[in-house]
């Protein structure tokens, strides 16, 4: 009964902002802060008056990103289109991208934090003085499909709007005289695990940025509300290596059958789903079990994507579902090794950022708007680069197909698909342009992301207290 007031009195703002009951009893009064906060800064006004105002430097490097994309990158974006490439392998469409970015005056590193396929493109202005930096996500891959690789979340679309965006703000700053620089970070395989952001963050090669910008193709032209949360939930990617010892399989008794403690795993994981919240998702397949039928495998993966709306119920449900692999092996004989190959956690999202995109998206024009903000989301999947720099998504309708389909794929080499992305690489170089040259937009960013990670931290240990008696004690 106390749950069910304390939700009852919780703002229609606040209940649209967290996924589930207890999500927005943890939460409630750290998102009244955030709301408090949002109401001080003002952001939907200020980025409607930065959007509307007269401003021609804007308007020039708005009108020059559009030359940039009908010349050369709307071209690109439809070459890498129809070469899909996937995940840790896209040798071909850096090679392309690379050569690309040199020629528009960028310096090129590749191979970034050890990754073949990933790669940061540097301007710096030959103004004096240090001034900001700026950076871009620059995707690439392809999703993995049972017929061929195929772009089906509009990727090949990304990295030439980025280049749009940067080489004219690039232009402007270098006539203006403006210290400063600009990073393209080519990042690889968005679609699969280990999430390469996470390797690129861990190995700094995100350090000294102090924004970011993305865009992605969508179904619709949004913004998200300030706050935590991330594009898919938060995941544990994990493997579950069962390792048993061969035999002939007329003499079974001989060997120990890792796929049969994988299959009894996998069913064990079907029995648990009832017993936890009805947000958790679980989705796995058997990607190894064996190689031939007469001999008894010795060898069987698992492999997982454990979901759930926030981090720390998330943290139960891996320790479930550890325990049912570790049950699997000690019942059947076999050994099981647990690789977390990879994790997504909440991030944060910037109002004054959201709002400033969602006033272009408005002054341009754009197709298929939706007033209504979005649960937070961060601006990239993985959660921990936003909770670091402050950045923003820019998301405006590139296809009415669905996402990671066929026809989304061809949507991005088509009118609908050419719109969106020329629209999120203009809006992407006037948020640039206002944080290059505005300062007081500049410190309303950070304060607002400091402000922002400080509450996020409160948010989780609200969260551990909120499940404590439930689970039998904090999860930290």
């Amino acid at each position: 009964m106390k749950t069910r007031l304390i939700l009852l009195l919780t703002s229609t703002a606040i209940l649209s902002a967290q996924t589930t009951p207890v999500e927005r009893q943890a939460a409630s009064e750290i998102l009244k802060k955030i709301d408090a906060l949002q109401e001080k800064i003002g952001p939907t006004e200020q980025a409607k008056a930065m959007a509307s105002g007269k401003d021609r430097d804007r308007d020039r490097i708005l009108k020059r990103v559009e030359t940039l994309w009908d010349k050369q990158l709307r071209d690109l974006s439809d070459h890498i289109g129809r070469n899909p490439e996937v995940g840790f392998k896209e040798f071909a469409s850096v090679d392309t991208l690379t050569k690309v970015l040199r020629q528009y005056g960028f310096s090129v590193t590749t191979g970034q934090a050890g990754l073949e396929t990933a790669f940061v493109g540097e301007w710096k202005s030959p103004a004096k003085g240090k001034g900001v930096t700026v950076g871009l996500f620059a995707e690439y891959d392809a999703l993995r499909g049972t017929k061929e690789p195929f772009h089906g979340c509009q990727h090949n679309g990304q990295s030439p709007a980025a280049y749009a965006s940067a080489v004219a703000l690039a232009e402007f700053m270098e006539k203006k005289k403006i210290p400063g620089t600009i990073k393209i970070f080519g990042t690889p395989a968005e679609e699969m695990g280990p999430p390469a952001k996470v390797i690129m963050f861990d190995a700094g090669v995100f350090d000294g940025t102090d924004l970011i910008v993305r865009s992605h193709g969508t179904g619709e032209t949004t913004r998200n509300k300030p706050g935590f949360g991330v594009c898919c939930l938060n995941i544990n990617e994990v493997k579950y290596i069962f390792e048993g010892r061969p035999a002939h399989q007329r003499s079974s008794w001989n060997g120990r059958n890792a796929l049969t403690a994988a299959v009894q795993f996998y069913t064990s994981v079907d029995h648990l789903r009832p017993t936890f919240r009805p947000e958790a998702v679980i989705q796995g397949v058997i990607p190894e079990g064996g190689v031939a039928p007469n001999v008894v495998p010795d060898r069987a993966v698992v492999d997982y994507y454990i979901r759930y709306p926030d981090e720390v119920y998330l943290a139960h449900m891996d320790t479930m579902i550890a325990n049912a692999a570790h049950a699997a092996a000690l019942a059947t004989g076999t050994k099981v090794t647990i690789d977390r190959y990879g994790e997504y956690r909440d991030g944060i999202t910037v109002g004054s950022l959201e709002e400033l995109s969602f006033a272009y998206a408005e002054k341009l024009d754009a197709p298929e708007i939706n007033p209504e903000p979005q649960r937070p989301a961060g601006y990239e999947e993985t959660g921990f680069v936003t909770r670091d720099i402050p950045g923003v998504s820019v998301s405006v309708f590139s296809s009415s197909a669905p996402g990671h389909s066929y026809e989304r794929w061809l949507d991005s080499m088509k009118d609908v698909g050419h719109t969106g992305f020329l629209l999120d690489a203009k809006i992407m170089a006037a948020i640039l342009y206002h944080y290059v040259t505005d300062g007081d937009f500049r410190k309303t960013v950070h304060t607002e992301h400091e402000t922002m990670a400080k509450l996020f931290n409160d948010y989780l240990d609200a969260l551990n207290e909120a499940y404590k008696d439930e689970i039998g004690g904090s999860l930290k």
